[in-house]
């Protein structure tokens, strides 16, 4: 059964309106996918996602500057524990001005990963977990 949950959506729409990146952090298998799925319909502009378990979209990311630097709108980037060197890069580009994208990325909490997020302007993640939704 697929939950819409509107305040966390809200919570998110908010974060990414007002930040040039936003995190959802949370153990596997706990709804962030789907969370940021439920997200899109709420965007006016373009969405860009990656799932950085996928070969392929690996392949696209292979140089990250180049795939990343001409989106606009929202990209999303899953799984993004297993490519923390994207975070020097999504630094470079949340700096630009005017700023064409802002970044929604999820993962795994683990220490390694809050450690990269604070190289760039990343409010306090959002925590995911069990069936209690998102808390800040």
């Amino acid at each position: 059964m697929l939950i819409e949950r509107h305040h966390q959506i809200t919570q998110l729409l908010d974060l990414l309106q007002d930040y040039p990146v936003a995190a959802i952090l949370g153990v596997r298998q706990v709804g962030k996918t789907t969370l940021s799925r439920q997200l899109v319909p709420h965007l006016p502009g373009p969405v860009t996602a990656f799932d950085l378990e996928d070969p392929r979209h690996l392949e696209r990311l292979s140089d990250p500057m180049l795939e990343l630097e001409p989106l606009e709108g929202l990209v999303i980037l899953d799984e993004i524990q297993l490519r923390p060197e994207l975070f020097p890069v999504l630094r470079v580009l949340v700096e630009r001005r005017p700023l064409p994208a802002r970044f929604l990325v999820l993962g795994s909490a683990c220490p390694s990963l809050t450690g990269s997020m604070s190289s760039i302007r990343v409010r306090r993640p959002l925590r995911w977990g069990n069936t209690f939704g998102l808390s800040d």
